[in-house]
């Protein structure tokens, strides 16, 4: 069969012969994205295939036409319906039937399925199958086209019914507020799901949308290949001169259900009878003119070439159940960023002897961080909301202060739109970016979590091992008198996110050696601060302040991420905290050692995921008991996994947590300062194990 339609030509089809050849390989394309989904619809039904499907029968010149106007370095990004978008993109039948039986040797290894199918190195996303969840993707990636000046475009499928999800608006406005090379490509099928669109939306025109954010939107006949290849032609151009983004909607019809058991009962007779006359298959077969005998010739030339397809995937071979870890993280980019000291020593939390060294505190010393990364690194870029406003706060914290002025180009002020702001770091960072993404507060997570969890953390397994998502998130925690909503410890809700790195300086000097290791690590890590953390020297000072200032080296340094600190040695008690309960722990070990009741081990985790079972089992086999110490309620903390990942290692040890009750994050001093655990509670906990 014909390679994919027009890889590297132009979207306005030749004349003549040529131009008859290239309408036939836009037929051949589509009927095979229709066989495909017939024989795959079979082998669901036979249960051959494990999972699920969505599939696209009657949809096929959407993805044909959209991908003809693309060229191979172009980019897609797709949704769980992206069989069809990917055979048009380049995708082989095999390597795609491969990953539907869960092989080896699939597009994504196995990992993927369905729902997640694309290639990396075909200019693919692996499909996303949280509705909407890939539009902020696609504008981070063209937003790295952008900055890059790589003259690249990204088509970005979404259904009709992404419209109404914030990821929508947050994902299109922001590509519009920067001019961005990206075509939003809605595949209005009528139906979201059963719900049909008229149902949900005042205005069911969705191209009109398009002018509210400033640019250009166009309704076109998705059901006519080379009408769809006409507007996105238009819309590549528009882009590749810089007067992107443009919103497509293709009114078309799926003939299938939602998914592979959806009889399809709500769509009325007539309704499914007057779409049937508009196939797309047959449209194009009746302006090339074809025979009936050419027409299965075709059709037979690519049911041999699926059924020989078949039996390969059904003999292919499944990844070994011992190598499930695989692919979770991406190995450290080497080379990528000057080679620095790696510092892991109890004793390096502030700069080694010898070394020039200025004492900082940790809002300064992230602010160099970041400022040194940028120098040395042009894909280092920072995003979030007031982060480059010239005489403005530098971030809710005065971290980037200043490196507006250094570094215009690459300090990225967003609205206020954390779901959206994620996802473009995201998306930036798949396409080689490093990205640092600034949240006001860690409260705000919640808005970013689809984003952080589904997105960045899944997209290197759910690929294959062929996704990298270079992407350093920052965060500030801790109950500071605001209530509770900007005052929440945020650790324990993504502690356990596989593919998520988590770490939590309680100093200066490991703020920023934590932050240059995020940076080099090569996969998504989320860092925690804490708002008490941050006064001293010159940062904006919070009431409680605990002097968290370190002595910081001119040279080059690195923290790892995974290793422990042990900042006080000792052998009765070890108390383990992290960010402010790390001081308090320190504070309550100076008190018993002066009161001669106890002699603490103090440990500070700084990395919460990994945690090292290394450094916190060198200590309980000695001391034989610890302390947990942990600002945020006590049920389903990080505390708790931390006291039970003890309790099975070493059972003998004896455990004792310490935490904030079971209530939100108070605003009146009074019971703040009773939610927050303090020294006075970790020195009863201690001598509670005595």
């Amino acid at each position: 069969m014909s390679e994919p339609a027009a890889a590297e030509a132009s979207h306005v089809a030749p004349s003549g012969l040529q131009g008859r050849a290239f309408l036939l390989s836009l037929y051949e394309r589509m009927v095979l994205i229709r066989e495909f989904e017939e024989t795959v619809k079979f082998l669901f039904l036979e249960g051959a295939m494990p999972g699920t499907i969505h599939q696209c029968q009657g949809q096929e010149a959407t993805a044909v036409g959209v991908c003809a106007a693309l060229r191979r370095a172009d980019w897609i990004t797709s949704t769980f319906r992206g069989h069809g978008h990917a055979l048009a993109k380049g995708l082989t039948p095999q390597e795609l039937l491969d990953e539907l039986f869960g092989a080896e040797t699939g597009c994504c290894k196995g990992r993927g399925g369905s729902m997640h199918v694309g290639d990396m190195a075909k200019g693919m996303v692996p499909g996303i199958a949280i509705v909407a969840g890939g539009i902020p993707l696609a504008t981070g990636m063209a937003l790295s086209f952008k900055m890059r000046k790589e003259d690249k475009v990204v088509a970005c499928f979404f259904g009709d019914g992404a419209i109404a999800e914030g990821a929508f608006h947050e994902g299109v406005n922001m590509a519009a507020i920067w001019n961005l090379p990206v075509i939003f490509v809605c595949e209005n099928n009528l139906y979201g799901a059963s719900t049909r669109v008229d149902l949900v939306m005042k205005n069911a025109r969705i191209s009109d949308r398009a002018a509210s954010y400033g640019f250009r939107g166009e309704t076109v006949d998705g059901n006519d290949v080379l009408a769809v290849l006409d507007a996105s032609g238009r819309a590549v151009d528009d882009c590749r001169s810089g007067r992107g983004p443009v919103l497509l909607e293709l009114l078309t019809y799926r003939r299938t259900g939602h998914s592979r058991r959806d009889p399809c009962h709500y769509q009325p007779k007539a309704e499914r009878e007057h779409w049937a006359q508009r196939d797309p298959i047959d449209r194009l077969a009746e302006r090339l003119n074809l025979s009936d005998a050419e027409r299965e010739e075709i059709q037979g030339r690519i049911q041999l070439e699926l059924t020989q397809a078949v039996d390969r995937a059904k003999a292919a071979p499944h990844p070994k159940a011992s190598e499930i870890t695989a692919h979770v993280f991406a190995p450290p980019a080497k080379g990528h960023i000057p080679a620095a000291q790696l510092q892991n020593a109890a004793e390096n939390s502030s700069a080694p002897a010898g070394q020039a060294r200025r004492r900082l505190g940790i809002a300064e010393a992230l602010r160099e961080g970041i400022a040194e990364a940028m120098a040395a690194d042009p894909a280092v870029i920072c995003i979030g909301e007031d982060i480059a406003v010239r005489g403005g706060w530098g971030g809710a914290f005065t971290v980037t202060l200043g490196l507006e002025e250094r570094f215009a180009d690459r300090l990225i002020n967003t609205p206020i739109a954390e779901l959206g702001f994620f996802g473009v770091a995201t998306g930036a960072a798949m396409m080689g970016m490093r990205p640092i993404a600034d949240v006001q507060y860690g409260d705000f997570l919640f808005l970013a979590s689809d984003q952080i969890i589904n997105n960045a953390s899944k997209m290197r397994y759910m690929s294959g091992g062929t996704a990298s998502v270079p992407l350093l998130m920052r965060a500030p925690v801790g109950a500071t008198g605001r209530g509770s909503q900007h005052a929440q410890n945020m650790e324990r809700y993504f502690t356990g996110v596989p593919g998520l790195k988590v770490v939590a300086p309680s100093t200066a000097y490991d703020a920023k050696g934590l932050l240059k290791a995020a940076l080099r690590d090569g996969n998504p890590v989320l860092m925690f601060e804490h708002k008490l953390l941050y006064g001293s020297k010159g940062a904006r000072a919070e009431p409680g302040a605990v002097d968290a200032t370190s002595e910081i080296p001119a040279e080059d340094y690195l923290v790892p991420i995974g290793k422990a600190a042990v900042r006080r040695e000792g052998r009765d008690v070890t108390v383990l905290g992290w960010l402010l309960m790390a001081h308090y722990a320190m504070q309550a070990a100076g008190r018993l050692a002066a009161e001669r009741r106890a002699d603490v081990e103090v440990i500070d985790l700084r990395s919460l995921a990994p945690i090292d079972w290394d450094t916190i089992g060198a200590s309980v086999r000695k001391t034989g008991r610890i302390v947990i110490v942990e600002e945020g309620p006590k049920t389903g903390g990080v505390g708790a996994e931390l006291a039970a990942g003890i309790a099975e290692r070493w059972p003998r040890t004896r455990i004792a947590r310490v935490a904030s009750p079971e209530v939100p994050v108070p605003f009146s001093p009074v019971l703040e300062n009773m939610y927050r655990p303090d020294a006075a509670r970790i020195v009863e906990a201690v001598c509670g194990l005595r």
